[in-house]
């Protein structure tokens, strides 16, 4: 048996080394803020990387895909996701945001080209290759979208029908 004054002993060299309730939560308060801090990093990282790729990406040596494959790809189909603006065809899958069902889940394996530049929802500007129909200032609208997509997603491949159109018919404002 151990007499009390000794258990005291014991508890008082035991209580130095094991850590409060308060120390332990603030522990893992700090190491979840550095995760945190560590996963912006690395996603502002990713980001500059992908826009360093689709910068410096020659538009001749990207594979020209049909709008056909392009659908293929939509999350269901096929795991790949791809989402296709003013020509350019971005690998999407990364984002949870294109899943099925989710948020731009009906953007997935389509060309949105069209509905960007209109800023519209509506499903019938989905693959819509009326690219004609488009204003010049809708035109300035998808630059804006191929920034954001350019700095966010790489850039897999570009439309062949929209490659086709191009060669036919420059863009508005485009010499």
């Amino acid at each position: 048996r151990h007499s009390p004054s000794m258990l005291g002993s014991i508890y008082v060299v035991v209580s130095q080394y094991v850590p409060s309730l308060e120390s332990l939560q603030a522990a893992l308060t700090a190491v979840g803020f550095a995760l945190a801090i560590a996963w912006l990093l690395l996603d502002c990282f990713q980001q500059r990387q992908i826009s360093k790729e689709n910068r410096d990406a020659d538009a001749a040596g990207l594979p020209q895909l049909s709008l056909a494959a392009v659908n293929l790809h939509d999350g269901c189909k096929l795991p790949i996701v791809y989402c296709c603006i003013k020509g350019r065809v971005y690998d999407v899958t990364s984002s949870a945001n294109f899943a099925p069902g989710a948020t731009y889940g009906f953007l997935a394996g389509t060309d949105a080209t069209v509905g960007m530049a209109k800023m519209s929802y509506d499903k019938a500007y989905l693959n819509c290759l009326d690219f004609g129909s488009l204003t010049e200032d809708e035109w300035r609208d998808l630059d804006g979208w191929v920034s954001y997509m350019d700095a966010k997603y790489r850039c897999v491949g570009l439309l062949k029908e929209f490659v086709s159109y191009s060669e036919r018919k420059p863009q508005p404002g485009k010499k």
